[in-house]
């Protein structure tokens, strides 16, 4: 169990939350390695779908091509799509996904192990497939949440009520009222052992349609090495940087309408 010294809320935003790790491809995998995955994985997650890989697409296609090695990215799903697992030959992404505005939000303390006991299933599956271990190069902590207008925002003119940073134009003259506002900001980490990213877009709910801007934060970082020690520990760090980042970044007002302890 983590301990919780850092902000939390009764009622967060967050509508998602990801911890990934980024790896060299490992030599020797294809598609059929999902195949068989599939059954290490379809007791926890019974559902799973084909999708484009994270990342540039390298195959070419040819008469002479090997279908094998075509890169594509797994998801492994449980019933009710709020946990997902995301595998390719280079990453592994484990995500929770808030099903609807009433559910209950899964703290990170929750999500950790979950992660950690996905993680060893993959690995102890390359094993048994005679495959290498991953080659950890980047590990990353991703925060999504949703500002619904009406209730943390109400026009982007009083975007800085949302976000004390934003300054924007004086709401004059052709400045008057601004239609959307879209930015994203990076942040070395103290230490500088990775960085703070912050990404801000309008957009629509598709599930109730109600007007949004999502706010985006994410933490990634190179761990002392692919060890699992390592990799937890920066995982740790990212998760905190992340959680302090939101708070500092985000209006007195809005704390409190979330919660904060």
């Amino acid at each position: 169990m983590v301990e919780r010294t850092l902000p939390d809320y009764d009622n967060p935003p967050a509508v998602e939350t990801a911890l990934g790790l980024r790896f060299s491809p490992i030599e020797g995998w294809n598609v059929f390695h999902y195949g068989a995955l599939l059954q290490k994985f379809k007791n926890k997650y019974p559902k799973h779908e084909l999708r484009p890989p994270i990342g540039e697409i390298t195959f070419q296609f040819s008469p002479e091509s090997d279908f094998s090695n075509l890169p594509v990215r797994c998801w492994f799903l449980n019933e009710d799509n709020t946990q997902l697992v995301q595998i390719q030959n280079n990453c592994f992404i484990r995500n929770w996904r808030r099903a609807d505005e009433t559910a209950s939000y899964l703290h990170y303390d929750v999500v950790r192990p979950l992660f950690q006991d996905d993680w060893s299933t993959f690995q102890r599956f390359l094993e048994e497939e005679g495959l290498p271990k991953p080659s950890i190069w980047q590990c990353e902590v991703t925060y999504v949440n949703h500002f619904v207008r009406g209730r943390e925002w109400h026009d982007f003119r009083d975007l800085h009520e949302l976000y004390p940073a934003w300054a924007g134009l004086p709401a004059v003259g052709l400045f008057a009222r601004p239609e959307m506002v879209s930015f994203s900001l990076s942040y070395s980490l103290p230490d500088r052992s990775g960085m703070l990213q912050f990404a801000s877009q309008p957009g629509v709910r598709k599930a109730d349609g109600a007007e949004i801007i999502q706010l985006t934060i994410t933490a990634l970082g190179k761990p002392l090495s692919s060890q699992e020690s390592d990799i937890f520990a920066w995982l740790d760090k990212g998760r905190s940087a992340v959680v302090t980042g939101f708070r500092q970044f985000t209006s007195e007002q809005v704390n409190r309408l979330w919660g904060l302890k």
